[in-house]
This record gives structure tokens, sequence and C-alpha cells, in this order.
């Protein structure tokens, strides 16, 4: 019998962070209520039990349901963190799916102090882990989603972005990123990046690219990659006749 690979080890900093969600929303219980449609006793049992394993599966299927599905939905987003925010750095998390999740269905940032400043922390200090890894354990995109989806704005995730030093993992990162999305960009087409369909969010991912992302990457094999970025800075109808004209493919 083959065993499981080891986890990753965190980063200092992540490390600290996933012990403050810990420490902060240790104890936490939940009433054990909800959709038995999609539960079973047995498991909403659980939520009322401090610190019960849940096990991935229950997990994931606990931080997507919607607010309909329990009595109070902030209280079992809380009950189930501590393991949760485990799950996802561990190596086992692929991507939650189908979002919005659980933090980002809750308005956590009105909780008391000392949980939201953990999970802003956490989200925080995920995202920078994942962009100074060269092969994130659990895909840059993925974390991209849900740290999006839970912060609901792009500019936390944006700005870290823009404050990493120059020619390292971070822009082959985005370089990675806008070979996959440059071309949806250009269309402004950017529901399936943002995660739903948002002029303003678009707007901002656009503008921000236009300044930030043409200069890193300076040195990039396909100098058209850069070219195209920096056609986000026009106008969508002269963009796109620009577009055309550079990469005639793209009107197929």
């Amino acid at each position: 019998m083959t065993s499981a690979a080891p986890s990753p080890a965190p980063s200092p900093a992540l490390a600290a962070a996933l012990r403050r969600v810990e420490t902060v929303f240790d104890g936490m219980t939940a009433p054990a209520e909800g959709c038995l449609r999609c539960f079973t006793e047995e498991e909403l049992a659980l939520l009322a039990v401090p610190g019960a394993p849940l096990g991935d599966p229950l997990l994931r299927e606990l931080f997507h349901e919607g607010q309909d599905h329990f009595p109070d939905h902030d209280g079992v987003i809380r009950r189930i963190l501590p393991e949760f925010v485990g799950y996802v750095t561990s190596g086992r998390f692929s991507g939650m799916g189908y979002l919005p999740g659980g933090l980002g269905r809750t308005d956590w940032r009105t909780w008391p102090s000392e949980q939201a400043a953990a999970i802003e922390g956490f989200l925080d200090a995920w995202w920078r882990a994942t962009l100074a890894d060269p092969a994130p354990v659990d895909g840059l995109e993925a974390v991209w989603d849900l740290c999006l989806d839970s912060q609901g704005a792009l500019t936390p995730l944006l700005d870290v972005w823009a404050a990493t030093p120059r020619g390292g993992t971070e822009d082959r990162h985005l370089a990675d990123f806008l070979e996959c999305w440059i071309d949806m960009l250009l269309r402004d087409d950017g529901a399936s990046l943002l995660g739903r369909d948002d002029e303003a969010l678009l707007s901002e991912l656009q503008a921000w690219l236009a300044e930030h992302a043409v200069d890193r990457l300076a040195g990039h094999p396909d100098p058209l990659l850069a070219r195209k970025t920096a056609l986000l800075a026009l106008e969508h109808g002269e963009r796109w006749v620009a577009h055309l004209a550079m990469d005639p493919s793209a009107g197929g």
C-alpha cells in the first residue's frame, strides 16, 4: 500500500497565520441544525461538538452551502474555519469549484475584531506564500479564486502583487496568468476569472495590468504578450481594432 505524500510545510508567515486562525476559532460550535436534504443528522451533530474532525468532503459541502441551509450560517463558518484553512493549504485542495463560498457569503469583517484580523491575516499570508512559490501546491488560480471570493475585492491581491520584487517568481506567475487570460480580458470577458460578471472589478483588473504588468513581462520569450497587455489601457473599440491588427487570428 502506497502511503500518501506528506503535506508541504507552510512558510513561517503562513504557519503563523494558520495558528492564529486555529487559536481564535478554537472550540467554537454551531447549532446541530441544517438542511436535511443536503446533510445527515449525524453530520450536522458534529457542528455542536467542539473540534470534532469533519473530513474534507463534509468541509467542502459545509463551506459551499448558502445561508438558507442553516439557522446560523455565520456560526457554521466560524466552527469549520480551523479545519478548513488547514485543508486548503495542505496540498489536498484543488479548487472550490463553484463560488461564492462560505466566507464570500458572510460579512466577516463585521465579526469581532480578533476574528476578522485572523481571517484577513490568513488570506494575505496564503496569497503571499502562493506568489512566492515557484510551484504552489494548490495552484495559483485556485488560491486566487478563493482569496478573491473571500475578500470580495481585487485590491488586497493586486497590492501584494505590485509590491513584490521584479524579476522573480511573482513575475513568472504573472506571465502565466496573462498567457491564460489575456485574450479574454481584451474581449472584456472577465466572468470566469473574477467569478462574477462585474464591470467595475474587470475595469480595475484591466487598468492594473496595463499599469503594472507590461514592465514585469520584460524578457518574456513571447514579446506579443507584453504588447497585448499594453492594449488593456485602451477603450474597448480601439483596443479590439489594435488587437486584430496585431494578431489577426484573434478574430477567428
